[in-house]
């Protein structure tokens, strides 16, 4: 049987997009770890970043892909899908500023937010769901690894400096957005578009049918933010400092299976309106592949923790052994995270391909309840160890909760 193999270009470009992402992520940290004392405050600053580009993106980045490429091409349908999602996006952007224009009035250091001001303007024109479609990742994919270098060299240049976490967030936002301003034309304003603008009972109808697939991104991020901003209340701020190193790794890990997720995706969408036994088909083989990869990847991490460490923290793990056996700890119990990612990431992309977007949406929303059970459950006294299971425990409540929806509306249809 041949196997349906995303295209070599098309998954080596989003490969090497992701896999700078992560190294990018992971590299900061320890540099930040020796050089400043507010790391907390930069993964909570990310993470209100990463929630509003969630917002921002409002689902387009998922939903344009499979309707650009399920267009094939049609002249007249492409202008009105980049028209509707950068239209979206900008409402959304209006929004988010304000909340974030807001918080200096409301928390603590609260200024420091607005460093992510120049992230969430990038993602308003994010560019990635049109290149994904066409094929053409290739040179953004280059373009970003450069920016990625350069802004990297940037923050260890003033990593001395004071206010170094500002640093670090606002020239990281900066990169990306001077990337994405060269795609903004090629991705968006193309010939006439204004012509194509939808007027307001349009973007109505469009807020309605992407709601339910935003839904699920942000109680997706929920599920692992919400966990981290409430394990402060339970855990020393060793474990915390160790967690939230895992956290990061297992976000890196997670960008790895988006990519080839990100690869099959084009070739899923016209293997999906071919019929059923030819996604079955499709979908199998790749699940094999992806689970093939990531038991490798999980054996790493249970007998090699000390290596992957060492490598993560450049060595320099003598100075807090205490943390570094903690961290170690905690890579052992998430060994076998990366297959319970990558077994779900087709039940997803299943979802989205045949626009079951509220049986998303409840999927996220089931998958969060489980996340603020867990929290409920540290709160009345469940013993600190027990922290280190959470991310076992909900990917595998995303793979159970996505595999019965899935199978549920399979019965029904038959």
């Amino acid at each position: 049987m041949k196997l349906n193999i995303p295209a070599i270009g098309q998954f080596t470009a989003l490969l090497i997009l992701n896999i700078t992402n992560a190294l990018f992520q992971l590299l900061v940290i320890p540099l930040l770890i020796h050089n400043t004392n507010l790391v907390g405050t930069y993964f909570l600053v990310l993470s209100f970043g990463v929630l509003a580009s969630i917002f921002i993106n409002f689902g387009t980045g998922q939903t344009a892909v499979v309707e650009v490429r399920q267009a094939n091409n049609n002249t007249q349908a492409y202008p009105q899908i980049a028209a509707n999602t950068i239209s979206l996006r900008f409402l959304a952007l209006l929004f988010a500023l304000v909340v974030c224009c807001t918080l200096p009035l409301l928390v603590n250091n609260g200024w420091i937010y607005l460093c992510a001001i120049p992230l969430l303007i990038s993602e308003c024109i994010n560019p990635q769901y049109f290149l994904i479609a066409t094929y053409n990742v290739r040179q953004y994919s280059l373009l970003n690894a450069t920016m990625r270098i350069l802004v990297f060299i940037g923050i260890y240049i003033f990593r001395s400096r004071n206010h170094l976490i500002e640093i670090a967030l606002t020239l990281s936002g900066t990169g990306v957005l001077i990337l994405h301003l060269k795609y903004l034309n090629q991705a968006f304003f193309i010939k006439k578009l204004y012509s194509h603008l939808p007027n307001f009972q349009k973007i109505k109808q469009l807020m309605k049918a992407q709601a339910l697939v935003l839904g699920n991104g942000l109680t997706v991020h929920l599920q692992q933010s919400l966990f981290l901003f409430a394990l402060p209340i339970f855990v020393t701020p060793l474990f915390l400092s160790a967690y939230g190193l895992i956290d990061k790794l297992i976000s890196s890990g997670r960008m790895m299976v988006n990519a080839y997720s990100a690869a099959v995706m084009p070739h899923a969408a016209g293997t999906h309106l071919q019929g059923k036994d030819q996604w079955k088909q499709l979908k199998n083989q790749q699940n094999k592949i992806l689970a093939v990869l990531c038991v490798l990847a999980g054996v790493v991490l249970y007998f090699f923790p000390e290596q992957i460490l060492s490598i993560l923290l450049w060595g320099k793990h003598n100075t807090n052994a205490d943390f570094f056996d903690q961290a170690t700890a905690l890579l052992k119990l998430i060994a076998p995270v990366p297959l319970l990612i990558a077994l779900n990431v087709l039940n997803v992309a299943e979802l989205i391909l045949e626009k079951k977007y509220l049986a998303y949406f409840i999927a996220g929303v089931l998958v969060l309840l489980v996340a603020i059970l867990f929290v409920v459950f540290m709160y009345l006294g469940l013993p600190i160890k027990v922290a280190g299971y959470y991310p076992i425990i909900i990917e595998g409540s995303c793979l159970l909760i996505y595999f019965l929806i899935l199978k549920g509306l399979k019965n029904g249809k038959n």
